[in-house]
């Protein structure tokens, strides 16, 4: 039970002294060793932990294990969602844990991973919170479908204040470049994202599928939301314009590639949060603009953007024109 360091000495010699010395001389006579157990018995184990080795991140680990959690109905109704499209997308059912840990990947940023992460819980401040507080029951339903302002109808429904539908469309087409198929879109398939699995015609996992559809599908659900946001808190429940969409979903896939670009910088960013250059080259192969005039190791190119041109309003179809009426 002692942890400081302990020295055993005879201090004089007496009778218990001089038989130990005798057990001592007996014992280096015997052919075998005696089985002697050294385990600390129950009653020994000291409580609590050592102040020496304890970190900020152990104690709280400790203070959650105390903890009970209570769980939410609703959060469970959303992990079973999430286990079912699996199911029927991938043929595969994933353990709750495996689910919790997809919104800590490293290819989710971190505005998009405490997105998901209300998703999971159901935690927005939209349609049925709304139902039991006073002054605030118009905000229930839709004003534009009349409908139950639930995340579903927000991500999934056609709704003109959502643009889901032509975000979906963009995502899709880029997804097009390098795979086939796109699975059936759910609120079960978009919270689970990160646990796609895709496989080439022998088997083989195709990592850079997989992480590109992540970011595809994270990067186009928090768009989605913020749209929605804006239409409706910042231009009184008016749509947004077609190329609108298309340019500000756009410019946010760039911002990700030159992103993901920036962190293959092992000196700027460290061990534990730069990439591989081998991840990001594979990840987006196949869907860059002009990829054939790149140079095999592009990530310190300048201007390289993905292959979805800019939609252009119908005011900048024709070129401006000059003072004297000539164009410029």
């Amino acid at each position: 039970m002692r942890t400081a360091k302990t020295v055993l000495a005879a201090v004089k010699l007496t009778h218990g002294c001089i038989k130990a010395v005798g057990n001592v001389r007996s014992g280096t006579n015997k052919t075998m060793e005696d089985e002697i157990h050294l385990h600390k018995h129950e009653s020994d184990k000291l409580p609590g932990a050592k102040l020496s080795t304890m970190t900020q991140a152990l104690a709280y680990k400790g203070i959650k294990e105390m903890k009970e959690t209570a769980t939410r109905k609703a959060t469970n109704d959303n992990i079973q969602k999430i286990k079912e499209a699996s199911k029927v997308n991938f043929s595969t059912t994933p353990k709750s844990s495996a689910i919790w840990k997809l919104i800590r990947r490293k290819d989710i940023g971190r505005n998009v991973k405490n997105f998901l992460w209300k998703t999971l819980h159901s935690a927005h401040r939209i349609g049925k919170y709304w139902e039991h507080i006073p002054e605030c029951e118009d905000r229930v339903n839709c004003m534009h479908c009349a409908e139950v302002k639930s995340l579903e109808h927000i991500l999934l429904v056609e709704c003109a204040l959502s643009h889901q539908k032509e975000i979906w469309e963009l995502a899709k087409t880029l997804w097009a470049k390098m795979h086939q198929h796109w699975p059936e879109l759910s609120m079960g398939s978009l919270m689970g994202c990160g646990l796609a699995s895709f496989k080439d015609e022998k088997g083989e996992p195709l990592d850079r599928h997989e992480r590109l559809y992540r970011i595809l599908i994270s990067e186009s659900m928090h768009l989605i939301w913020k749209l929605r946001c804006e239409c409706v808190i910042g231009c009184n429940g008016e749509p947004l314009i077609m190329h609108e969409v298309h340019n500000r979903w756009l410019k946010n896939i760039n911002e990700r590639l030159e992103e993901d670009m920036n962190l293959t910088n092992y000196l700027k960013f460290g061990r534990q949060h730069s990439l591989l250059p081998s991840v990001v080259i594979d990840t987006w192969k196949g869907t860059l603009l002009e990829e054939e005039k790149l140079p095999d190791d592009w990530l310190r190119v300048t201007g390289v953007l993905v292959g979805m041109a800019p939609m252009r309003s119908h005011r900048s179809l024709s070129p401006p024109v000059g003072r004297r009426g000539r164009n410029r």
